[in-house]
């Protein structure tokens, strides 16, 4: 057997709900059954610490809600390059102590510490949560997981007597999640890779988090590492082939719809796709191209060319009240406002001109207005200037041809402010930045004009270069897909996040695209209207500003 270590780097971004779902695909009969893999956990003594808050319980819900979402890596789908993977950690884990009070095992710095975990706990498959590591089969002083890599036949659970240890360092960095799926990765035999830039199993962590793509031999062996030899549990969103069916198909009685190839609620990520205009290659081109992301997994597929003239569409933002997508492209001379259906993703008109000169919008939000009619909304846009300097500007989509004054933007350079939300039950704007400590900042409308002056969100946070950003109704979060690094080591990295706090919700590493604009679309037959006494109404419909 040998070892693996998983490292990290330093650089960091980051009645009526019954005829609801009769109008959501149902589920398809025949799904596969899940290899689970039933790990013992162990946490350190000297982790537990009652006086903070942080004792058994926490520790204990804070892996279970990681191996949670690291399920959602295996099982889900991240872009094209990933295979969906019917593979499953347990989510109800038996977690006890290990170790003595300074018995120096909450960090494993030395050979002898390796070989007392590995000693620990008697036979079959087991996980130790540690404070940290710089020994993994030798020196690694930036891991932040171990795991055993054993010689493998294909034969299920024909090694069970298997470890790993994960750190509290990758709980802190928000890696945690992916961490423990790429470790027992490793368990199951799979090696370190450099591509696709998504791979669950590269050797390096990009903070605040892997990918999960998986490619099919790699899947096939995380399968065959399972712990038991008959789960009893389906995966109710994949087919027999292993495919995903169809985002907004039915997968359970409790409002639960397929996203990606997982299930999820209704009422959360599941409930929304995204649509970006965006380049899928790997070489920064222009954003002509539609793709629709699961906002759930993150998931993606290439819709096709927005329009038959390959236009550079560079902002977008979708009317809950007119259904319809607009999008602005920059042209010299003037800003042409297009709409684009929303199940296509194509272009269906060009609506308006807005004569502007050099100047160009690159970022648009929608305020859906006081009522649910589309008389008084308005698309709010970042317009771009030379020399850098930005205004924020009012469009009413009934007369798309003159954008209004809001305020200048208080920011040089504005074109780093390159997205846009506007979020209506808070009535504030959101902005997804390059600037750290958190590339998101807000912006009380009411403080313009005449300049808009917006605040960076407290604490930590992904920050972002050319992001594209949106805001659901039907979730309430924010969404943002942005790129961080340069070079040979761009990634491009999908966000959930909370706009009442800026807090990351989720971040994962996509298979590679360049994006622009984004818009926020709810899953097609989710009938908002019959929600009326479900108690879902005051989770999706929309509040809007006075």
């Amino acid at each position: 057997m040998t070892l693996s270590a998983l490292s990290n780097t330093t650089g960091r971004l980051s009645g009526v709900l019954l005829l609801l779902l009769s109008l959501i695909a149902g589920p398809v009969s025949a799904n596969p059954e899940v290899d689970l893999h039933d790990l013992t956990w162990f946490v350190h003594v000297d982790l537990i610490d009652p006086g903070a808050g942080e004792d058994l319980a926490y520790w204990t819900n804070v892996i279970e809600e990681s191996v949670e979402r690291g399920n959602r890596l295996l099982v889900g789908r991240n872009g094209p390059a990933d295979n969906a993977c019917c593979t499953k950690l347990a989510n109800s884990v038996s977690v006890t102590t290990f170790g003595s009070t300074g018995d120096g095992l909450d960090v494993i710095d030395s050979l002898a510490d390796q070989n007392a975990i590995a000693g620990t706990g008697g036979a079959g498959s087991r996980a130790f949560l540690v404070d940290s590591l710089t020994y993994c089969n030798g020196s690694s002083p930036t891991a932040i997981g171990c795991a055993v890599l054993p010689g493998c036949d294909g034969n299920g659970n024909d090694d069970p007597n298997l470890w790993m240890y994960v750190t509290v360092e990758a709980f802190d960095d928000g890696t945690l999640a992916s961490v423990i799926a790429h470790e027992r990765g490793h368990n199951a035999c799979l090696q370190h890779v450099a591509t696709p830039k998504c791979a669950l199993m590269q050797a390096t962590v990009f903070t605040p988090g892997l990918g999960g793509c998986l490619t099919a031999t790699e899947c096939t062996r995380m399968r065959d590492a399972r712990t038991e030899a008959s789960s009893g549990e389906l995966c109710p969103c994949l087919d027999l082939a292993g495919d995903p069916l169809t985002d907004g198909a039915k997968c359970d009685d409790a409002g639960g719809i397929c996203s990606g190839g997982c299930c999820g609620s209704i009422t959360g990520d599941a409930g929304v796709h995204l649509l970006a205009s965006a380049d899928p290659g790997d070489a920064g081109l222009a954003p002509e191209d539609m793709l629709r992301l699961s906002a759930y997994t993150g998931d993606w597929t290439n819709l096709g060319q927005i329009s038959g003239t390959a236009d550079d569409v560079r902002a977008l933002a979708y009317s809950t009240d007119a259904d319809v997508v607009y999008g602005i492209v920059p042209t010299v001379g003037d800003d042409r406002v297009i709409t684009i259906d929303p199940a296509t993703g194509l272009s269906t008109a060009t609506i308006g001109q807005i004569a502007n000169g050099t100047d160009e919008f690159v970022s648009l939000a929608y305020d859906p207005g006081a009522t649910s009619s589309p008389a008084d909304d308005r698309l709010i846009g970042l317009e771009v200037s030379t020399g850098d300097t930005g205004e924020l500007r009012a469009i009413d989509p009934a007369s798309p041809n003159t954008a209004s004054l809001l305020g200048g933007l208080g920011w040089t350079p504005a074109s780093a402010f390159s997205s846009l939300a506007y979020d209506p039950t808070l009535d504030k704007l959101l902005f997804a930045t390059p600037f750290g400590p958190n590339g998101l900042w807000e912006l009380d409308l009411g403080s313009c004009p005449p300049s808009c002056s917006p605040s960076q969100l407290p604490g930590d946070g992904a920050f972002w270069t050319g992001a594209s950003m949106t805001w659901s109704p039907e979730s309430g979060m924010a969404y943002v897909v942005g790129t961080a690094f340069s070079g040979a080591g761009t990634r491009t990295f999908y966000n959930v996040i909370d706009p009442a706090t800026g807090s990351t919700m989720e971040t994962l590493s996509l298979d590679r695209f360049t994006p622009a604009g984004l818009a926020s679309v709810p899953e097609p037959g989710l009938a908002l209207g019959l929600l009326i006494g479900t108690g879902l109404l005051g989770a999706l419909g929309r509040v809007r500003r006075a």
